[in-house]
């Protein structure tokens, strides 16, 4: 990052200002960003340059949650870094601080409660998988009973409820805090 990018945050104010015109295709190998093939795991400096400068997160592991954690991760985990695109609504989780497991687009606004695991604003663009519209795919996913769990390729796609005792035939976009990728 430059000295003018760091004086002024221009990267972040780049990315903010095309928010609406983001478009994120979930494909079976891979999710594309505005035309960026992206991969689930990916190195955070690669997202940086599709998404510009993320606010990071950092978290302590207990050593008491670390045995559990990392077998649930199945990767050691070092420094746990979650990193946000407030104006994007985007999000990404990582173990060691670099290597992105998880990403995230966020469909709600966090509250105070959620500002660590939570973007500030919404995600506004498109989300389609393999083209489509994601919403038929979520919906044939598996109940999870608080999120829907769902395939696409190599990727685990998860999906939380808003109202976890919504009935499906009344469930639309709304109906869900965002989606999660990640490797099966």
């Amino acid at each position: 990052m430059g000295l003018f990018d760091k004086l002024f945050n221009q990267k972040y104010e780049q990315a903010s200002k095309v928010t609406e015109s983001y478009v994120i295709d979930i494909r079976d190998d891979c999710f594309v960003v505005n035309g960026q093939r992206l991969e689930v795991p990916i190195h955070i400096d690669a997202l940086a340059r599709v998404l510009g400068e993320p606010r990071a997160k950092h978290f302590r592991t207990k050593e008491s949650d670390r045995e559990i954690n990392e077998k649930i991760a199945g990767e050691p985990i070092t420094d746990r870094v979650n990193y946000f695109w407030d104006g994007l609504g985007l999000k990404a989780y990582t173990y060691n601080g670099s290597v992105v497991n998880t990403f995230g687009i966020q469909f709600i606004k966090a509250d105070y409660e959620t500002k660590n695991i939570g973007t500030k604003a919404k995600f506004k663009g498109t989300v389609t998988i393999n083209g489509q519209p994601w919403l038929p795919a979520a919906l044939a996913g598996r109940d999870k009973e608080v999120f829907r769990e769902f395939h696409v390729g190599n990727y685990l796609i998860t999906a939380e409820y808003t109202d976890f005792d919504q009935d499906d035939t009344t469930r639309d976009e709304t109906s869900f805090t965002g989606l999660e990728i990640q490797l099966k």
